[in-house]
């Protein structure tokens, strides 16, 4: 019995310490998002659930009371506090930095030969030349670091599909594989002669950070539309770098 009207006492004088509370480890969440301490950001969000309990109980006793302006502060409070919370955390989670030291441990080896993407803002991508294979594939930044469009010439093939597979040079890591898989696949009717099969095709990198450039080897593929077979038809190694999503 006492420690029922202990409580009731505590929750009716410090039912905003709980706000308080939540607001102040809602801070602390969406600050660790921005490093890898996936510990403690499990930690935070559990003590910011028994947060979130301890104020719907702290409505309880308020009804009871009829503390009505202490219940609708309350109320409101929380709700603001958690659409903030989910909101700026959704915001971070999805655009800001990472840390993905990818590119670090896998740095452009001494003597490579590697192509650079077109820059989106300074030239175009080229018309290939059917006699120069090095113009077959061409790749060109996009909008952010690790976003890329591509353009792709070829002779005569079979309709079915073009899309790529990417692989960091010095181990053979598939990077982003079905992602990219997905992403740089294009449907093709037969041709006959050489000509360009695919145009500004965007695809990401997503292993890596901007400007920690590593070498990637770019292959292009083709899957015949009516025997399924697959068919490597070109490579290229490429100076890229990952998107900091």
């Amino acid at each position: 019995m006492n420690s029922d009207l202990n409580m009731k006492k505590i929750m009716l004088k410090y039912w905003w310490t709980l706000i308080v509370a939540l607001l102040t480890f809602a801070v602390i969440f969406d600050l660790l998002i921005l490093t890898s301490y996936d510990i403690l950001l499990t930690i935070v969000l559990g003590i910011m659930l028994l947060l979130c309990v301890g104020i719907v109980i702290s409505w309880v006793f308020l009804i009871r009371n009829k503390k009505w302006r202490e219940t609708i502060l309350s109320f409101i409070s929380s709700a603001i506090i958690i659409t903030a919370f989910t909101f700026i955390s959704a915001i971070m989670a999805l655009y800001g930095p990472s840390i993905d030291d990818f590119g670090k441990n896998h740095p452009l080896p001494e003597g490579q030969d590697y192509s650079i993407p077109y820059d989106m803002e300074s030239r175009q991508m080229e018309s290939a030349d059917s006699l120069n294979t090095d113009t077959y594939l061409q790749i060109q930044n996009d909008y952010q670091g690790g976003i890329y469009l591509y353009d792709f010439y070829y002779g005569a093939l079979p309709a079915g599909e073009i899309y790529l597979k990417c692989y960091e040079v010095t181990e053979n890591l598939p990077l982003s594989e079905e992602r990219i898989l997905e992403a740089s696949k294009v449907s093709i009717e037969r041709s006959t002669s050489f000509t360009q099969l695919v145009s500004r095709q965007r695809f990401t990198i997503f292993e890596g950070e901007w400007g920690d450039y590593y070498a990637a080897r770019i292959e292009v593929w083709h899957r015949d539309a009516d025997t399924q077979q697959e068919q490597k038809l070109y490579e290229k190694v490429y100076r890229v770098e990952g998107w900091m999503r």
